[in-house]
């Protein structure tokens, strides 16, 4: 037998990339897989959370925790005296950076989501009965053996420039030791539920938020104080992005954007661009302001509503952005926004900074609560529309990280959401504080619009709200124009009028939650003023606000314009006949129609017209009148009656 060489054995040896032996030939397709393998088994999950971040974490985490399992003796008592204590308060903590903050919140929120699995794990390898010095230093356990188990059971590695604390330092350790049987009863745990990942083990709701929400696309508004419309959209023209038109059905990618169809200075961008746009020199500078859509349609709704020189109201300035956007809507009107809402002097702080750095003009943040003020007050005699942010449940958020850290809501959102349901007890008491909230906005004499708006997609925080508010309201005051319901003064599209999908139905205007926005309710509730001349000035100003009245034409024949505008002298006889409810009405259909002819330059004719019937007109505002008169009868036996304009069918 003649001998082998030993390069042909070589070859011949099934050896792998690595030096691993393999029972199959090297192929280009078994080297990738094995690097694959290789990569897997030794990559390291980056250390994320510092030392620092574990301890902020753990303090929310400890103040927002859910019921123990009752099987846990340790966990049951220690559960109910946590429930005995109601003093207990969510702790109020100065982050040293926005970075830190959005970590903070979203180890928090994350050890609530796992806290059951996290708690029977630690149960299953008796981690209290071998380190009992760590029972009272529970919430940091949860939260460092959530990020352990995230990095798959990988040392902790210090970042760098961090300060390290010896307790965790020594958690840390403690869970090592425990290391596989923590990874077993993680392994038990899946197997039983059939689950493939750790996310599985949520719940269907949860899983559902967590997966909209990373979606989700980063909506900016324009600060108009600082810059315009044109001038963002040309910047990120030039940086390459793609301006769009807008389309309901498709979705955005890739470095593109287009302009919102309810919101005409908002910016919808994929959700890819979030860590580009958090760190782009506009948003650092104040010129846009990265805000959940929900937050710009009361903005906009109050916008159409008011007319120049009107002050309006905002009811839980939050944060303060939503101020701010009103401000920069009003740049120009001239009117006063008044804000409610401020918790504490360091909240009163933080808002005024905020005007200042965004520029925001014309902003007075009132301290007292808003059900302490008085209706009558002569600060609010020029107030003509109120927005309600109202405090709700929060059901429509499928994101919470994100809009606690944008809106500056109360991070006690973050229990609820994170088991995917509400607490009922909590929502009565909601229900309660809005109700109280919106009846006293309704108070004001001389408000003529109030614009309701939660982030919730509950009906008792919504419709139910609305709908008793109104009717006492009415009942309580008797008013001869009383306070309704009207459909949206937001342009909307075909997809927003179809009642088979999102948008506007029975004159309310929902989004439920999706992977293009988060859930979000709006209202709208307006009355006629009973000064007739002031009801007229309210419908020309709200008409020419939505174009109605055709502003290019108004140029045209503006030397007869005052004598178009002034209402006709009615005879005695006729006007002692016409109901004293009607004056207001007809006198603003009267300036409506002869607004008209100011537009197509042409001076009314003395001769009396041939008159038409009128013709179906669709509008969104339904405080408009209309004039109609009965055909075929004698000019002196002619009366006149009074039609309220009725919607298309999706509006009624």
């Amino acid at each position: 037998m003649s001998p082998v060489n030993e390069s042909e054995t070589m070859t011949q040896q099934p050896v792998s990339t690595f030096g691993l032996y393999s029972a199959h030939p090297e192929t280009p397709a078994n080297i990738m897989t094995t690097r694959k393998a290789f990569n897997e088994y030794f990559h390291k999950e980056p250390c994320v959370y510092s030392h620092q971040v574990f301890q902020y974490a753990a303090k929310i985490f400890g103040a927002l925790r859910h019921d123990s399992k009752e099987d846990n003796p340790y966990l049951r008592k220690r559960n109910q005296e946590l429930s005995r204590n109601k003093a207990l308060q969510i702790p109020q903590i100065d982050f040293p950076s926005a970075k830190d903050q959005r970590l903070t919140f979203e180890l928090a929120f994350a050890t609530l989501k796992y806290q059951l699995l996290l708690e029977e794990m630690l149960m299953d390898c008796s981690f209290y009965s071998l380190f009992p010095e760590f029972k009272e230093d529970m919430s940091v356990v949860m939260v460092m053996l959530y990020d352990y188990q995230h990095r798959k059971f990988q040392p902790w590695m210090p970042l760098p420039g961090k300060e390290l604390n010896p307790l965790f330092v020594e958690i840390e350790s403690a869970l090592m030791t425990c290391k596989t049987k923590l990874h077993a009863s993680l392994a038990r745990n899946r197997i039983k539920s059939s689950a493939l990942n750790i996310e599985h083990l949520l719940p269907l709701a949860v899983q559902t938020n967590s997966r909209v929400g990373t979606s989700l696309p980063v909506c900016a508004w324009v600060n108009q104080h600082k810059t315009s419309i044109s001038a963002v959209t040309e910047q990120f023209r030039d940086e390459g992005f793609l301006l769009r038109n807008y389309d309901a059905d498709e979705y955005l990618l890739g470095q593109s954007f287009w302009i919102d169809i309810h919101c005409n200075d908002l910016l919808i961008f994929p959700s890819a661009c979030r860590q580009h746009l958090t760190q782009h020199p506009l948003v650092e500078s104040g010129h846009i302001i990265i805000q959940d859509k929900s937050s710009s349609l009361g903005p906009q709704s109050l916008k159409a509503l008011m007319s120049d020189g009107d002050d309006v109201l905002h009811v839980n300035v939050a944060s303060g952005l939503t101020t701010a956007h009103i401000s920069s809507l009003m740049q120009d009107s001239g009117g006063i926004v008044w804000g409610f809402g401020i918790r504490s002097e360091e909240h009163m702080a933080q808002v005024k900074h905020k005007m200042e750095e965004l520029h925001a003009k014309h902003v007075k943040i009132a301290p007292e609560p808003f059900l302490d003020v008085e209706p009558e007050d002569s600060r609010f005699k020029n107030v003509k529309v109120i927005l309600i942010m109202s405090h709700c449940s929060k059901s429509g958020i499928s994101n919470p990280v994100d809009f606690i850290v944008s809106e500056g809501e109360d991070m006690s959102i973050l229990k609820d959401l994170s088991i995917g349901e509400v607490d009922r007890s909590k929502v009565g008491e909601l229900v309660a504080k809005q109700g109280a909230t919106l009846k006293h906005a309704l108070k004001f004499p001389r408000v003529h619009a109030v614009v309701y708006t939660t982030r919730s997609t509950n009906a008792a925080e919504n419709e139910s709200v609305i709908i008793k508010a109104v009717e006492y309201i009415n009942t309580l005051q008797q008013r001869k124009m009383p306070y309704r319901v009207v459909p949206p003064v937001l342009p909307l599209g075909e997809s927003d009028i179809d009642q088979r999908r999102t948008g506007i139905r029975d004159r309310y205007l929902r989004f439920p939650m999706s992977d293009k926005n988060n859930g979000c309710f709006t209202a709208i509730i307006t009355r006629e003023a009973q000064d007739p001349k002031e009801a007229a000035r309210d419908v020309l100003a709200r008409a020419a606000a939505l174009g109605l009245l055709g502003s290019d034409n108004m140029d045209e024949g503006a030397e007869d314009s005052d004598s178009a505008l002034r209402p006709r002298k009615k005879s005695p006889r006729r006007s002692k006949s016409t109901p004293h409810r009607l004056q207001g009405v007809r006198t603003a259909a009267m300036a409506t129609r002869n607004t008209a002819s100011v537009n197509t330059g042409l001076k009314q004719s003395t001769a009396p017209a041939k008159r038409k019937s009128p013709k179906r007109v669709v509008a969104f505002n339904s405080t408009i009148t209309v004039p109609r008169t009965k055909q075929n009868l004698p000019a002196a036996q002619k009366k006149t009656e009074q039609g309220f304009l009725k919607h298309p069918a999706p509006f009624r």
